[in-house]
């Protein structure tokens, strides 16, 4: 005997059909959190990538700010 038919025994057909919405109601809930965990690691990479960013664009404007410096001299 299936859990179905089991279920049916017992509540009828209100039976399935409440197994059934609880069975999309766990399905629905697992994609909802393999999504938020998705988002999550997208996120946490895009931070990084920020970082690493920032530091590449600081480097080159002390560069930058460094031969200005030793072409015109310092300004008083």
């Amino acid at each position: 005997m299936s859990i179905i038919e089991y279920i049916g025994s017992i509540g009828g057909i209100v039976g399935v059909f409440g197994y059934l919405i609880f069975l999309a109601y766990k399905a629905t809930v697992k994609q909802l959190r393999d999504d938020r965990k998705f988002m999550e690691d997208r996120l946490t990479k895009l931070i990084e990538n920020d970082h690493q960013t920032r530091e590449a664009h600081t480097k080159a404007l002390t560069e930058m700010t460094t031969l200005l410096i030793r072409l015109n001299g310092r300004l008083k």
